[in-house]
């Protein structure tokens, strides 16, 4: 089996602003992930404007299906049906729910499992915790 290549810098602080955007992990675990410095972190964060970012990352795909599930209900309710309105929301509903999974989708999604399996089974959600950093470092690392 061919060794991967190790990620460039580029790729590196793209998978890093993923995680910063997206999950709740501290500055010090995605440099962990991700194998930088929390100094390099920080002059990243700062050159490119993250904070911003992640001020504005409360529109995300979801907030954004949400609310147009709301006005689909109000757009059939309505007295007079437009279907060119509901075809129009129907069809932004389908497009926004066929984004491809992120490592960021990975890493809630494992949080929230390893959450719900630590009050049932303590010492197992602790071994699968590290199976799954684990997983997560090899998504990372296959870009």
């Amino acid at each position: 089996m061919a060794k991967k290549k190790p990620l460039n810098q580029k790729q590196k602080q793209d998978k890093a602003l993923e995680m910063y955007l997206n999950t709740d992990l501290s500055q010090k675990d995605i440099c962990e992930i991700i194998g930088w410095t929390e100094a390099t972190f920080t002059k990243n964060k700062e050159r490119h404007g993250w904070d911003s970012l992640k001020g504005a990352s409360t529109i995300t795909s979801a907030n954004i299906i949400k609310k147009l599930y709301i006005r689909l209900e109000d757009a059939v309710d309505a007295d007079k049906l437009d279907s060119d309105a509901l075809i129009k929301i129907t069809k932004s509903i389908e497009y926004l729910s066929n984004k491809k999974v992120t490592v960021s989708h990975h890493i809630n999604c494992a949080k929230e499992f390893t959450i719900w399996l630590f009050a049932k089974k303590p010492e197992l959600a602790k071994d699968l915790n590290k199976y799954q950093k684990d997983f997560i470092n090899q998504l990372v690392s296959n870009g």
